[in-house]
């Protein structure tokens, strides 16, 4: 049993290590899981619904600059090199449109068939540029304002009219990833929360568990350092301890105490005619009768083999020859049973009481006193209370 317990508080201990360890290894898993899956969430949003939109609105930006570069170049009737600066930006601005055009298509996740159109469209737009341009450089701008009128701004109207819509269901998609993104952190968070907690009420339940089985291994030394293992009364060192506490007491105060010496009769007679173990239960009774008949506040403790020690705090020497007597009287009517044989004993007393003319007594005045009158006890017969002079 004494190596079990403390090997029952290491195991304790060790699970307790170990809820810990997979307590912080679950916290980094969740952490990483929550930062990952948010990364990939940005990532994605980036990759599909942002970049469309982006795409997007790059390419509104360039249908415009393309259109305000060719209205302009026809109202200012454009020529020579500030003509060939327009062609060339506007070129730079197709460029534009064609990467644009091309995120679109590979990025977009809804009708495959608008960016078709609009690639249509688009194509269809160069080819009246084409022919704006051509009317520009050939100085005919009132036909080219007319190609502009009738042909390029219904064209620039009905592509605007595809990159909305295209532009609309991208911030629609990105909207939605944003609200997913909010729910996974959102039940990455409650499993934290619920794992935290589970880990945080195992762990209190280690170290309840551990709190009290430490509580009651230290109760238990405290026990047997300070209980006759036996018997179960005070074992010499707390008997003692307590006595010398009453005689400071008695000394402070001037409270009158009790201490008797009591001695089993002929008790190596029992040992030696039915044996250690009967001698064993004459003990166990004889401590049971102690118990039974002595006050609550008395107190009754082994000072080794076969002699024990009462302590009576608050009684004067009257009070106690009455408890000892009647103890003893119960004492010399029991009877141990084992066997079928039944084992009388009988137990002998030495009384001595404190008084306050004697400020100065001591401990060892005390045991000698007692145990003188437990000797005269014995040396008149035996089977009775002997007072030590009366009084101390």
């Amino acid at each position: 049993m004494k190596t079990q317990r403390p090997n029952g508080i290491l195991y304790i201990l060790i699970s307790g290590f170990m809820i810990a360890f997979v307590g912080a290894l679950l916290f980094l898993w969740i952490f990483f899981s929550s930062m990952r899956a948010m990364h990939q969430t940005t990532r994605d949003l980036y990759e599909h619904p942002y970049a469309v939109t982006n795409a997007a609105l790059q390419l509104k930006t360039s249908l415009y600059q393309i259109r305000s570069s060719l209205l302009f170049a026809t109202l200012a009737q454009s020529k020579g090199q500030a003509l060939q600066d327009t062609i060339q930006f506007i070129r730079d601005q197709e460029s534009l449109l064609e990467k644009n055009i091309r995120i679109i298509a590979s990025s977009y996740s809804g009708d495959k068939q608008q960016i078709s159109k609009l690639q249509a469209e688009l194509q269809a737009l160069y080819h009246i540029r084409a022919a704006i341009l051509e009317k520009l450089q050939t100085g005919h701008y009132v036909e080219a304002d007319r190609i502009i009128e009738i042909n390029g701004s219904p064209k620039f109207v009905e592509i605007a009219k595809l990159t909305e819509s295209v532009l609309a269901f991208a911030q629609q998609r990105a909207n939605a990833y944003v609200s997913e993104s909010q729910k996974q952190l959102e039940g990455h968070t409650r499993k934290g929360l619920m794992y935290a907690t589970l880990l945080l009420t195992l762990f209190l339940i280690v170290s309840v568990v551990l709190v009290w089985r430490m509580y009651r291994l230290h109760a238990e030394v405290d026990k047997f350092a300070f209980t006759d293992f036996l018997t179960g009364i005070a074992n010499r060192r707390r008997f003692m301890f307590e006595l010398e506490s009453e005689i400071r007491r008695s000394q402070r105060y001037g409270s009158p105490f009790s201490f008797a010496m009591v001695d089993i009769d002929h008790f190596k007679k029992i040992n030696d005619r039915y044996g250690h173990l009967v001698g064993d239960l004459v003990l166990q009774n004889f401590c049971l009768k102690c118990v039974s008949a002595l006050r609550t506040s008395d107190m009754i403790g082994r000072l080794g083999g076969e002699e024990f020690g009462i302590l009576m705090p608050m009684t004067d020497l009257h009070e106690a020859a009455r408890v000892i007597e009647r103890l003893r009287s119960e004492i010399d009517h029991s009877v141990v049973t084992e066997n079928g044989q039944q084992i009388h004993y009988t137990a002998s007393f030495g009384l001595v009481a404190s008084s306050h003319h004697h400020l100065d007594l001591s401990l060892t005045q005390m045991m000698k006193s007692a145990d003188a009158a437990l000797y005269n006890a014995k040396q008149q017969g035996r089977n009775r209370v002997y007072i030590a002079n009366g009084s101390l």
